[in-house]
């Protein structure tokens, strides 16, 4: 039985080694940020969002236009000939070009708001990308303690089985009661049940993980050691407030809504542009004359009187920057209660496991004395069934909290906004956004956490 016990105790190390094929951490990591659709789908919503700014810089820059057009004319009748017929026909052209010379702000204040969304939508892919590494760490982190819960129990109805034999022998010999075989029974047989119930939670959370990471996960190598962290929750909830990628799109999206407010201004100003217009004609056989025109206009627009809508539109505008700065407010105290419950997961996973490893190490001197003492008829085979039970349960619960205490260290670095690529380390080429034009809108570049 001591054996059979330290057989168990050798199975339920998160830490064991891996075979050659074995898939790490790094790698189910890696493997979710190429392949995931959620993140790719989001990285398209970045691509659309940059084509706002080449839309908005395009009322800044010249318009041309040309067309030509083709025409034939029949004529017949007329005169003292009803049977007269005449042919006529013309062939032209036209080109136009504009140029807008000043709107009322309204160009520059929407280049600056299409800039100010594009950074607020990298920082949402960048929100985006922690989210599925975390997934994937949850993901693979579950695989591998779903997996050591199902040796555990496997193992639990092989002792059991063991038990019940032995307890049918001293049965036999008038040793025990029948009560005592029949707890045994019913003990081995819930330990069956549990079994399987343990083996239909590890498919599912294999299925999770083939969702999140995109490939069936093999065997699965545990994490060698925990990511490096802050000392103090002061010192996290520094970093998080200066690099959560959350509370900056919120900022980023306080500085469009104050651009749109030049924007609606803007539509109360008069506008300035220029336009130019050639054309020319002639008839289609190109035997007639040439009638060809050029006109340079400038042109001065000013509302006098819109119905109120250019004042409205200012309002709402106003009123949606209100609402942006009210956002900013909400996520730097979603920020600080996230890093602050994170942190506390933290510290619970950490004495979770200092006590569960020494409940494991008590239960078993416990185990080992109350079946010495069965064996000399001072214990019942409940006290056994018990003692057993008791080390069982500890150790399900130090394989749960490894897996938390994970958890929780990356978990921490998404709530500090931190956990990225480069710095864990993967053996990946890091999603590289378009470039437009950067520098109009004020800097809000993630402090280094060194």
């Amino acid at each position: 039985m001591k054996r059979v016990l330290l057989c168990a105790a050798a199975m339920i190390s998160l830490t064991v080694s891996a075979p050659a094929a074995a898939q790490t951490l790094e790698e189910s990591l890696a493997a979710a940020y190429q392949s995931n659709p959620v993140l790719a789908a989001e990285r398209a919503q970045l691509r659309q969002t940059d084509e706002g700014y080449y839309q908005a810089r395009s009322a800044a820059l010249p318009s041309l236009s040309a067309s030509a057009s083709v025409s034939e004319t029949e004529r017949w009748g007329g005169g003292t000939n009803p049977f007269f017929q005449n042919q006529d026909g013309t062939a032209g052209y036209q080109v136009n070009a504009s140029q807008a010379l000043y709107r009322g702000g309204r160009t520059s204040g929407a280049v600056d708001a299409a800039l100010a969304r594009i950074e607020a939508g990298r920082m949402q892919l960048r929100a985006t990308e922690q989210d599925i590494l975390v997934d994937a760490v949850t993901a693979h982190t579950t695989v591998i303690r779903d997996q050591e819960i199902v040796a555990i129990r496997r193992n639990n109805v092989e002792v059991l089985a063991r038990q019940l034999d032995a307890a049918r022998d001293r049965f036999e010999v008038g040793e025990i009661t029948r009560t005592d075989v029949a707890q045994a029974e019913a003990r081995l047989s819930g330990a069956q049940a549990q079994l399987s119930a343990a083996q239909a939670q590890l498919a599912a959370s294999r299925a999770n993980y083939e969702r999140v990471v995109g490939i069936a996960p093999q065997t699965l190598v545990a994490p060698g050691g925990l990511p490096e962290l802050p000392q103090t929750l002061a010192d996290a909830a520094e970093i998080a407030l200066a690099a959560n990628p959350q509370l900056l799109a919120a900022q980023y999206a306080e500085i469009a809504a104050a651009e749109q407010v030049q924007v609606a201004r803007g539509s109360r100003l008069p506008e300035v542009s220029l336009s130019a217009t050639a054309s020319d004609s002639r008839r289609s056989d190109f035997s007639g004359d040439v009638d060809g025109t050029a006109t340079v206009r400038a042109q001065v627009s000013v509302p006098l009187f819109t119905g109120g809508l250019n004042a409205s539109r200012v309002r709402e505008a106003l009123a949606a920057e209100d609402q942006a700065r009210l956002r900013v407010v909400e996520a730097r105290r979603q920020v600080v209660e996230g890093i602050t419950t994170t942190w506390n997961n933290l510290l619970a996973a950490r004495a979770v496991i200092e006590s569960s490893r020494e409940a494991v190490r008590a239960n078993e001197i416990a185990f080992e004395g109350v079946e010495q003492e069965a064996f000399v008829g001072l214990r019942t085979t409940l006290d056994v069934l018990n003692a057993e039970q008791e080390l069982l349960n500890s150790r399900l619960e130090l394989v749960r909290a490894e897996r938390d205490l994970f958890v929780a260290s990356y978990n921490l670095l998404q709530a500090m906004g931190v956990l990225d690529v480069e710095r864990l380390g993967l053996p990946v080429e890091p999603y590289a956004p378009g470039t437009p034009e950067r520098g109009r809108v004020p800097n809000l570049d993630l402090t280094p956490w060194n």
